[in-house]
C-alpha cells in the first residue's frame, strides 16, 4: 500500500484548515433567522424568546406593556452573541394600522426583509357568562384572541410573499379551540376562528413555500393565567379543577417539538390529541398514533355536567 506524496498531503492539510477558518468566520454558516414574536413579554412568548435567542435568531418581541417588554430584552441580550439582533416593539396588536406599523418598525433593523418566522402568542381569556356580558365585552373577546394574531399575520405574510420569504407562521390557539364550555363564550369563538383561519392559509400557503402551523394548547401558567382566574365563574373553575397547567417553558419545548417534526395542528396533551382527531377536519395528521387515538377518542363520554350545575328551574309561559 503506498503512501500520497508529501505534496499531495500538504495540499489536502492547507485546504482543510481553509475550510475550518471559513467555517469559524461564518462564511458557510446559514443567515439568522429573524424571528417576530407577538405576546413576547411574558408566558409562552417570553419562553419561546429565550429558546431561539439561545439558538442564534435575531429576535424582535412585541407586546403592549413597556416595561415588561424592556425587562424581557435586558433578560435577553446577555444570552445572544454580539452578531444578534434583539429589540422590543411596544403597540396595540388589536388594530390593523398599529400591527402593520410594529412590523414596518421591526423590519428595519432587519435591512428591510421580512421575518423568517413569525410566533402569534399575543392573547387573553376574560371568561364570563354571555348572559352577563355587554356588547364591549364581546368585541374584546374576538379584537384580543382573533384580531390581535390576524392582522399580524396578514401584514407579515404580505410582506414575506413579497419577498419571496420560505418561512413560518405559527399561531397559537387553545384546547378550547376544539371544544368549550360555560365560562368562555368570549374566548372560545376567537381561538374557533383561529383555527379556520390558520386551515386555510396553510393550503394558500403552500404556493409560497411558507408552513403554517397551529399550536393547541392547554392551560399555561403565568400572568395571563393568573388574570383570567381573577373572575373566572365557579362553575368553570368546577370544570377544570382536574386539568394541571404547565409552565411556559415546558410548552414551548412541545410546541417546538411539533413544528420540528412537522405537524401542523400540534398539541401538548393526549387528552387534546384525542379530540383533535375527531374534530380536526381536512388538513394534515401528526403520523400512525393518530388512528389509535381516532378510536379512543370515538369512544362516547359524553357531557353530562348535571352533578356540578344548579338544579333546572322550572319556567312558565
Amino acid at each position: 500500500m503506498h503512501s500520497a506524496p508529501p505534496h499531495v498531503l500538504t495540499a489536502g492539510l492547507t485546504l482543510l484548515a481553509i475550510l475550518i477558518a471559513a467555517i469559524a468566520m461564518g462564511l458557510f454558516r446559514k443567515p439568522l433567522d429573524r424571528v417576530y414574536i407577538t405576546g413576547g413579554s411574558s408566558g409562552l412568548g417570553r419562553a419561546l424568546a429565550v429558546e431561539l435567542v439561545r439558538r442564534g435568531a435575531h429576535v424582535t418581541v412585541v407586546a403592549r406593556d413597556l416595561r415588561k417588554l424592556e425587562e424581557t430584552t435586558a433578560a435577553l441580550k446577555p444570552l445572544a452573541s454580539p452578531s444578534q439582533l434583539i429589540s422590543h416593539i411596544s403597540a396595540d396588536l388589536t388594530s390593523a394600522e398599529s400591527s402593520e406599523a410594529a412590523l414596518n418598525d421591526a423590519v428595519v433593523a432587519w435591512g428591510g426583509k421580512a421575518p423568517d418566522h413569525v410566533y402569534l402568542c399575543a392573547g387573553f381569556s376574560r371568561p364570563k357568562f354571555f348572559v352577563d356580558m355587554d356588547a364591549q365585552h364581546m368585541k374584546e373577546g374576538l379584537d384580543g384572541v382573533y384580531w390581535v394574531s390576524a392582522y399580524t399575520a396578514h401584514a407579515a405574510v404580505k410582506r414575506m410573499v413579497a419577498q419571496r420569504v420560505r418561512g413560518k407562521i405559527v399561531f397559537v390557539s387553545s384546547f378550547l379551540g376544539y371544544t368549550t364550555f360555560a365560562g368562555y363564550t368570549s374566548y372560545s369563538p376567537g381561538k374557533y376562528a383561529l383555527r379556520g383561519l390558520a386551515d386555510a392559509l396553510r393550503s394558500e400557503m403552500l404556493l409560497h413555500n411558507i408552513s403554517v402551523h397551529i399550536f393547541m394548547s392547554a392551560g399555561i401558567l403565568g400572568p395571563g393565567f393568573d388574570a383570567e382566574n381573577e373572575h373566572k365563574p365557579a362553575i368553570t373553575r368546577k370544570i377544570e379543577e382536574g386539568d394541571k397547567p404547565d409552565e411556559p417553558e415546558v410548552v414551548m419545548r412541545a410546541m417546538i417539538s411539533g413544528i420540528e417534526k412537522g405537524h401542523y395542528q400540534i398539541t401538548n396533551l393526549l387528552i387534546t390529541d384525542l379530540i383533535r382527531v375527531g374534530a380536526a377536519g381536512p388538513v394534515p395528521g401528526n403520523g400512525p398514533l393518530d388512528f389509535v387515538y381516532s378510536l379512543i377518542g370515538g369512544i362516547e363520554i359524553g357531557d353530562d355536567l348535571s352533578p356540578i350545575l344548579p338544579a333546572p328551574t322550572a319556567f312558565a309561559f
